[in-house]
């Protein structure tokens, strides 16, 4: 099934002896690992994948491998980088803005101040999809059932309660005039659990990225309903949620991060790589398939960025709950 999300990432094997230098220094052994904190298939492990082999097609540094390591939404890895920091040196965390929403809501004891900030790369918008044969032609349609019989309208994401995506579905009911604990969300561990529920008949929708849900409706098995980008995506036959009467404008950014006492020349050339993969053919053509639009954010800016997100957030998520 993975190969399913990664079709059109192009591989390119390197030589094991590649070396990877940036303004006369060496990044160990030329290698990077990628540390994934959910399951295949969700937007953490797609963003992940694609960068590793966006960067081995550039030339750029050797990927040794992507750890897929679940759990507690994410927690446990955060914990891993955290704790194992020592034996995390060559290690990228893959994160998103739920890093900032489970240290607002207490999932996570640790946040981003916890780790060492590296880059973002991207800005993802989400997206509503039901199956191919489902009812619902429109939002309006699912928002109306979500109203009259939130019991058995059952909604999937590929992530925990008050998550990003339990997050995306809750602004949809705000401005439907929905009581958020009313709504049946069904959370799974990854983007590809969540469309297993979706074409299993178990839930009646899916929320989760644009990119994770491009495959399954690109196949005819799902379609996507609306999207949380304020204007039309160029390439995606699909309407934005605000041209259909909600304001519902949201974005989620992917990044990366080093484990915690990370030396300052080893996270300056990761910024080295990550900044460089930006200007490639290789990211822009990954970028534009999965419809990401670019955020390319390092040092002091990423810092302030990550800051105004915990403020913004908190206000939302108080007015959520």
């Amino acid at each position: 099934m993975r190969g399913n999300y990664l079709k059109t990432i192009k591989v390119v094997a390197l030589s094991a002896a590649l070396a990877l230098t940036l303004d006369g220094a060496a990044l160990a052994n030329g290698e990077v690992k990628f540390l994934i904190p959910g399951g295949e298939g969700g937007g953490w492990d797609t963003t992940a994948r694609a960068v590793g082999s966006a960067l081995e097609e550039a030339g750029l540094a050797k990927v040794n491998g992507y750890e897929n390591l679940s759990g507690a939404g994410g927690g446990r890895a955060l914990l891993s980088l955290i704790s194992d920091g020592e034996k995390r040196e060559g290690t990228l965390m893959v994160q998103s803005t739920p890093l900032v929403i489970r240290a607002l809501t207490g999932v996570y004891k640790n946040n981003w101040q916890d780790i060492t900030p590296v880059a973002t790369m991207i800005s993802a918008y989400q997206a509503v999809a039901v199956a191919a044969d489902s009812p619902y032609q429109d939002i309006s349609q699912l928002v109306a059932d979500l109203k009259a019989k939130p019991d058995a309208v059952v909604v999937a994401g590929g992530s925990g309660r008050l998550s990003l995506d339990h997050l995306t579905l809750g602004l949809i009911a705000q401005a439907s005039g929905i009581e958020l604990d009313k709504l049946r969300y069904s959370a799974a561990d990854g983007g590809k659990e969540a469309l297993d529920r979706l074409l299993s008949g178990k839930v009646k929708a899916v929320v989760s990225g644009v990119g994770e849900l491009l495959p399954a409706a690109a196949d005819g098995q799902t379609r996507i309903l609306g999207v949380t980008s304020a204007e039309p995506i160029p390439g995606l036959e699909a309407p934005t949620l605000a041209s259909q009467g909600l304001d519902v404008v949201f974005a989620n950014w992917r990044g990366f991060f080093a484990a915690p006492g990370a030396s300052d020349d080893e996270v300056a050339q990761y910024r080295d790589i990550l900044t460089a993969l930006a200007d490639t053919d290789a990211w822009t053509a990954i970028r534009t398939t999965y419809k990401w639009e670019p955020l390319l954010l390092v040092g002091a800016d990423l810092d302030a960025f990550l800051a105004k997100q915990e403020q913004d957030l908190g206000q939302i998520l108080k007015e959520l709950q």
